[in-house]
């Protein structure tokens, strides 16, 4: 799965690296972020027509069916062997393809009686930091939905990460990753054909390369959503008795 994620570079160089034509206004009002969580706005890479967009979504995936918002809680993540099939995935399978664009995300080993610990004294869970082996942005595959309410007001635009199997790289911390989309493949995944969408993009849909890749262990300060600051992204080598809180 993918729970926390760093997005950090500006939207003018994501507009350089990944051939942006149109940048949203909305955008701008994006800080660097460290520590980002569900229901946070957060850059997407989108197509309309054959420019690439960069606008803002919520995380946090609401269909267009949905009767209540509150449903996106539970659709931050969608399973890529199944999201083609379940009703709250499959049309922004074939309609809302996006990228969305990280400098690493985190997952987490489980606690150990010698590691950090929490304020009241029990073991913390230990945060890794995943981030590309390029040190360029990495492309995380995502889906999209426009939901507007009963009183059809705004729409809100939200964003679902898709994930998959774990690499070899992230099995030891965790059985499933998000699916990383490389830049090569890019614009089929964003203009692939809605009834062609599943057969050329299945094998997209796949753990990446642990070459891809490189991680190390951070504090455990990131355990807590409301902790936000660089800091967060460097590197522990030892374990004094932090508490979260």
């Amino acid at each position: 799965m993918c729970g926390r994620f760093v997005q950090t570079t500006r939207p003018e160089v994501l507009a350089e690296l990944f051939d942006i034509t149109v940048t949203d206004l909305s955008v701008d009002d994006l800080s660097p972020r460290y520590n980002i969580a569900p229901s946070a706005s957060v850059a997407v890479i989108e197509a309309d027509g054959t420019a690439r967009c960069l606008v803002t979504r919520r995380w946090g995936l609401v269909p267009r069916w949905a009767k209540d918002p509150s449903i996106a809680a539970r659709l931050s993540n969608a399973r890529s062997e199944t999201a083609w099939d379940r009703p709250s995935f499959r049309d922004s399978m074939r309609h809302g393809r996006c990228l969305v664009p990280i400098d690493g995300f985190y997952e987490w080993a489980p606690a150990t009686p010698d590691g950090p610990r929490t304020a009241s004294g029990r073991p913390a869970k230990r945060p890794h930091l995943f981030r590309s082996a390029s040190n360029a942005p990495l492309l995380l595959a995502g889906i999209g939905a426009d939901w507007s309410g009963p009183d059809h007001g705004g729409a809100l635009r939200t964003v679902c990460l898709l994930t998959t199997s774990a690499n070899e790289l992230m099995a030891p911390i965790h059985d499933r990753m998000p699916v990383i989309i490389d830049r090569e493949m890019a614009e089929v995944w964003l203009h692939a054909a809605p009834g062609e969408a599943r057969d050329l993009l299945d094998h997209l849909l796949q753990p990446a390369s642990v070459a891809t890749l490189t991680e190390y262990e951070v504090g455990v300060e990131v355990n807590d959503a409301r902790n936000e600051s660089p800091e967060l992204i460097t590197a522990v080598t030892d374990h004094p008795p932090t508490t979260l809180f």
